[in-house]
C-alpha cells in the first residue's frame, strides 16, 4: 500500500490530476473518493474538518496531542482504544488506494501512524519493497511519536 504522510496544509496547496486548483476548495474532487485519509488533529483545535473538508468511509479522524507524556493532565494521550480504532479502519482498505495520513505538521503524530502502516501493510502482511521504498522516499520528514509507534504495533502486529 502506498501512504503518504503530509502536514494539514498540504490538502490547502496541493491540486489532483489537471486541476490547479487545491483539493481542500474541491470537495466534489474525485480525490477525495480515489484516496483512504486518517486525518488527526490537536485536542484544542475547534475545526472538526480539520484538513479534510468531506465526510466518508474512507476517512478516518481522530483528535490527540503529539506527547507522550501528560505530567499537568490538560493533552489528550495517544491511547490503545485510537490505536484500535486505527486497526480497524486499516483492515477495511482497499491496497489499491493511496493511504494519506495528516497532522498539523505531517512529522510527529502522523509520522507514527504511516511508519507502522508501512510496516504492517509493506513488510508484515506481504513483502512489498516497491510500496516501502515509496514510504521511504516521499516520506523523509517522519520522525514518529514513540507512544503512538508503540501502541499501534501492539494493536496491529502484537507489539512487533
Amino acid at each position: 500500500m502506498k501512504i503518504r504522510v503530509v502536514a494539514e496544509i498540504w490538502f490547502r496547496e496541493h491540486g489532483w490530476g489537471d486541476d490547479p486548483l487545491p483539493v481542500y476548495q474541491l470537495p466534489e474532487s474525485p480525490f477525495w473518493k480515489e484516496n483512504n485519509f486518517i486525518t488527526i488533529r490537536n485536542s484544542f483545535s475547534e475545526d472538526p474538518f480539520c484538513a479534510i473538508p468531506v465526510e466518508g468511509e474512507n476517512i478516518l479522524r481522530l483528535q490527540f496531542d503529539d506527547a507522550t507524556t501528560d505530567p499537568d493532565g490538560t493533552l489528550v494521550l495517544f491511547d490503545e482504544s485510537m490505536a484500535e480504532r486505527i486497526a480497524d479502519f486499516v483492515k477495511t482498505l482497499s491496497p489499491e488506494k493511496l493511504l494519506f495520513i495528516n497532522c498539523g505538521a505531517g512529522i510527529s503524530r502522523s509520522g507514527a501512524v504511516g511508519e507502522v502502516l508501512d510496516e504492517y501493510f509493506n513488510r508484515w502482511v506481504e513483502e512489498n519493497l516497491l510500496d516501502h521504498e515509496y514510504f521511504l522516499r516521499l516520506n523523509p520528514q517522519v520522525q514518529g511519536n514513540s507512544l503512538v509507534r508503540r501502541l499501534l504495533r501492539k494493536s496491529l502486529m502484537g507489539g512487533w
